[in-house]
């Protein structure tokens, strides 16, 4: 067979042009902000591509791993992994990570029980903290980002403000930054980047709202852990009262109480008992939009982990 017959012709693109670098983004979720921290972070020094596209004269192609699913003799440079929930997803993963000449796993949303399928010793890992190689250690959070210190994978801590917020959507600027490494960016131009990363609308992205309070929405974030990181990041900002709006009091796993005014559910299946007196039932949005119109005030916090109608959100961004 003449060379290159049958091969997709990504793999024959790359062939052609060796200086072309790739990295796959694989995950069970995770892959939207991953692939957005590398776009910013290594388009200041790279030109960045997201997809396959011959017109468009690339450094670094960045795929998301469906789209190179069913390319099995296509060998990434790097393979992102960003979580996984599953054995068989795990199994996927790994493979592709196994066929890539460097992987970089999130240990925080990569249980340790998948980690006996890789099979690359070039492994770099990002998380929440150690043995990360890579972990951002927060000193001080407020409604306009997080103060910390980023460690590598030297151990050096590098101060940096990040304007996001949320230790989940730290995490793919952690990877972006080892990647950023691994292809020879200098310090100045990977926190160059950082500085231009800001919250995506619906992942953390807080406003000003009625009576002066901050309204955080983070109802585009529809992960299993997102309550939960989403509460953790309101526990740690300084607030007169906080309060959380979501349509399902289980998503929220064991808030803390103490730390909460309000927990707010929107739902038609009201129980008879509630678990905590902070706790509300509505099955009305009109009548939840008077009841937190009655008790937002100012410097205080609404964490909405579901989209509320239109007209309600005109009514609480003011």
């Amino acid at each position: 067979m003449p060379f290159g017959i049958g091969k997709p012709k990504f793999v024959r693109y790359l062939e052609k042009n060796p200086n072309v670098k790739t990295v796959l983004i694989a995950g069970s979720y995770g892959r939207k902000s991953a692939i957005r921290s590398l776009g910013i972070i290594l388009g200041q020094k790279f030109t960045v591509s997201f997809g396959y596209n011959p017109k468009i004269k690339s450094d670094i192609i960045l795929l998301d791993y469906e789209s190179a699913e069913a390319m099995p003799s296509f060998n990434p440079d790097i393979t992102v992994i960003t979580a996984a929930r599953t054995d068989e997803e795990a199994q996927k993963y790994f493979a592709a990570a196994n066929r890539s000449n460097a992987t970089i796993i999130n240990i925080s949303d990569v249980p340790q029980e998948f980690m006996h399928y890789l099979q690359n010793g070039n492994m770099v890992t990002y998380g929440d903290e150690l043995p990360a190689n890579y972990y951002f250690e927060n000193t001080a959070q407020t409604f306009d980002g997080q103060e910390g210190d980023i460690v590598n994978l030297d151990g050096e801590h590098i101060p940096i403000k990040i304007r996001i917020l949320g230790e989940h959507n730290v995490r793919p600027v952690l990877m972006a930054c080892a990647i950023g490494r691994y292809f020879g960016m200098t310090r100045e131009e990977i926190l160059q980047g950082i500085k231009e990363i800001a919250p995506i609308h619906g992942r953390m992205s807080p406003a000003r709202g009625i009576n002066g309070s901050y309204i955080i929405d983070d109802s585009a974030d529809n992960t299993p852990s997102s309550a939960k990181y989403g509460l953790r990041a309101i526990y740690a900002i300084e607030a007169p009262a906080r309060a959380v709006v979501t349509d399902n009091i289980e998503e929220l796993g064991e808030p803390n109480y103490d730390m909460l005014s309000d927990v707010l559910i929107l739902t038609d299946n009201i129980p008879d008992k509630v678990p905590n007196p902070c706790v509300h039932y509505f099955n009305d949005s009109l009548e939840l939009m008077n009841y937190l119109g009655q008790r937002a005030e100012e410097n205080g916090i609404v964490l909405l982990e579901i989209p509320l109608p239109e007209i309600i959100e005109e009514y609480l961004w003011q």
